[in-house]
């Protein structure tokens, strides 16, 4: 069950009819409580702020919402309005969030993700049949309950909008926002076909496709960047980039996403679809012209009992219609017939020929549907067995002598390794069944899907599949540096247990020289390389202006594509050194040193700390300047304190005698 907090000291009791009994969340639209309305538990959510004018739009969107199917969605039950707040009740799913449950058992493969790929997708195909929009698709929005995952919080967009003008709130997760609600350009089902997508990243990823930091860069991201798919391989890797297009048009509709997760229909087998069950039984009957004299049983196709052996040779007693049964057309009527011909009208007569002429052509289109049907058995049966040099293995069937040959068309059955049928072998009137054909071990172990992991993981996952990690080879690479790029032999191939599996890692993209070309070389060797120009700095030097003096990381370091490299560039000159505060000796050695000229004027200064210091320099320190340049400084003097030399002494001292 999710974790339940206190209400807490604002939070109302009463919800219409709903008790309320504890938090189940909060988040950007509102707060989720739990409530009861007799034994029944629900979730309700309380948004933040009033909708306004949109109090009929929210009412009416929750009237639609109600009618998406249920099935891998938490149902709406009711809403109301309290102090001008909306809240909206549905279905109580105990189980945690996709968000949560990633955090805290971490991302999902294997057939943990294609089960969450395949309900998170029927539940918007069918919220999208009901003609909405569901705008905030997200891992928070997934709840993984006992019976499956379930979507929530679909429909009510235009009022969610409302309540977050009204409350200053922003609406949507930007990490999962489709590039056209970026832009406020027409919203459709794509967004949520983009969205569902960047969920599916998350689960195999325990990370949004386009990071989930601050919220500008993502953004941007969202707009410009090619989305990191991580650990998603195979079709599914190649479905989410596809629903992660730019271009809402390009992306699959969600009834067309769910197709393409369940696999194309025509792959399957045509017999599987269409054809009536194999082990059809055909009864042999007498000929035409003898059933038509001797009133013999009719041929009958029938389905035999289950568990049962076929009746061979005449018409079984209670035979099942199926569609694909085809019976004499003079199997009703014609043994009913006692009156011999020639005792009957003329008329009666020719309406007897018309009828037996009539039955003889369906009789003979029967007939004919019979051997193609054989025809095709036949085939099925030799094709095989000429392409392995062994023939067919009939099956003896006992039957009641002077009856027509039965022919009992081939049972469903596993295939045993010599292609030898299942015979039952009579003895004394007695059936012993054949012996259960061996049991087929799988030869050798598969190599299981290592692409996309990091090393550590890929050498953990062949371990576990009773392998073991051979040969690594780093290679070149735009992907992060240790992951997996393909593996020798690759995944699903068999081997002996404890065989070897060689790696191909990248080992990321070495940072080219950059030190002496101009900056706009630089930035195009980064290009090139698939690297990015990151922050660009300034340092004085005797290099020509726009020269690239350095670069972080330096030349040679490993980087994964795309990352950023810090550049230093040339200022012509010299640096001017701080001497405000030094001594004036100190600071006119400084100055001189660095090439520099210098004048000195004077500020008379009353604290005595202040005299002989440079009390200011007329370039600022750090500035580049050409060498030879004058630099004026300021130093502090003492003022004079003894009396003016042409003013007596006021007291005088007398000379000793």
């Amino acid at each position: 069950m999710p974790d339940t907090q206190p209400l807490k000291s604002g939070d109302p009791r009463l919800l219409g009819d709903y008790t309320l009994s504890g938090r189940l969340g909060e988040g950007g639209q509102g707060v989720v409580f739990l409530g009861m309305r007799g034994e029944e538990r629900y979730a309700i959510k309380l948004l933040h702020g009033p909708v306004g004018d949109e109090q009929a739009a929210f009412l009416r969107e929750v009237e639609l919402a109600k009618h998406v199917a249920r099935f891998c969605t938490a149902q709406v039950a009711d809403a109301g309005f309290d102090d001008g707040r909306p809240y909206i009740v549905s279905e109580f799913v105990d189980g945690p969030s996709l968000y949560r449950d990633v955090a805290l058992t971490g991302p999902k493969s294997g057939g943990a993700l294609e089960r969450l790929a395949v309900g998170t997708a029927t539940a918007l195909a069918a919220i999208h049949r009901a003609g909405i929009v569901h705008r905030d698709f997200k891992p928070q929005n997934v709840l993984l309950g006992p019976d499956g995952p379930r979507v929530i919080d679909f429909g009510l967009a235009r009022v969610l909008d409302a309540a977050a003008t009204q409350s200053g709130r922003g609406v949507g997760t930007p990490a999962y926002m489709a590039p056209e609600q970026i832009t406020a350009a027409l919203v459709t089902g794509a967004a949520d076909v983009f969205s569902w997508g960047a969920t599916m990243c998350f689960a195999a990823n325990a990370s949004a496709p386009f990071g989930q930091d601050s919220v500008a860069p993502v953004l941007h991201r969202i707009l410009t960047a090619a989305p990191e798919l991580g650990r998603l391989d195979g079709y599914l890797r190649d479905l989410v980039a596809a629903c992660l297009d730019k271009d809402a048009r390009n992306r699959p509709s969600s009834r067309d996403l769910l197709y393409a997760l369940l696999g194309d229909s025509e792959e399957v087998p045509a017999e599987v679809l269409r054809s009536p069950p194999p082990h059809l039984l055909r009864t042999g009957a007498p000929p035409m012209a003898e059933a038509e004299t001797t009133g013999a049983a009719p041929e009958v196709y029938h389905l035999p009992a289950v568990g049962q052996p076929a009746a061979a040779g005449g018409r079984a007693a209670g035979a099942v219609s199926h569609p694909g049964a085809v019976s004499h057309p003079r199997a009703v009527g014609h043994a009913a017939a006692v009156s011999h011909p020639a005792t009957l009208s003329q008329d009666t007569q020719d309406v007897r020929a018309t009828q037996r002429a009539s039955a003889a052509n369906r009789a003979g289109l029967a007939v004919s549907c019979a051997l193609l049907v054989s025809a095709a058995v036949l085939v099925t049966l030799l094709v095989p067995a000429f392409r392995t040099g062994e023939g067919p293995a009939p099956q003896a069937a006992a039957q009641p002598s002077g009856s027509a040959p039965a022919l009992l068309l081939p049972q469903l059955a596993e295939p045993s390794p010599s292609r030898e049928r299942q015979e039952t072998k009579v003895r004394g009137g007695a059936t012993d069944p054949a012996p259960p054909p061996p049991r087929v071990e799988p030869v050798g172990v598969g190599v299981p899907s290592l692409v996309g992991m990091d090393r550590s993981a890929a050498v953990k996952a062949l371990r576990r599949a009773g392998l073991s990690a051979g040969s690594v080879k780093e290679v070149d690479s735009k992907e992060r540096i240790g992951r997996v790029l393909s593996s020798r032999p690759a995944a699903g191939a068999l081997l002996a247990k404890g065989a070897e599996v060689d790696l191909d890692v990248s080992a990321g993209l070495a940072v080219p020289e950059l030190t002496g070309l101009s900056r706009k070389a630089a930035e195009l060797a980064l290009a090139r390389t698939g690297l990015k120009t990151g922050a660009v700095s300034r340092a004085c030097s005797a290099q020509p202006g726009g020269r690239v003096l350095s670069s972080a990381p330096g030349a040679g370091s490993r980087v994964a594509g795309g990352s950023a490299v810090a550049l230093v560039v040339a200022q012509h000159g010299a640096e001017v050194p701080a001497v405000t505060g030094k001594g004036r000796d100190g600071a006119l050695a400084a100055l001189k040193a660095a090439g520099f000229a210098v004048e000195q004027r004077v500020q008379i200064v009353t604290q005595p700390g202040e005299v002989d210091v440079v009390l200011a320099q007329s370039v600022p320190a750090g500035r580049c300047a050409q060498p030879g340049r004058t630099i004026v400084i300021t130093v502090g003097v003492e003022g004079q304190t003894g009396p003016d030399p042409g003013e007596p002494d006021p007291d005088p001292t007398p000379t000793p005698s």
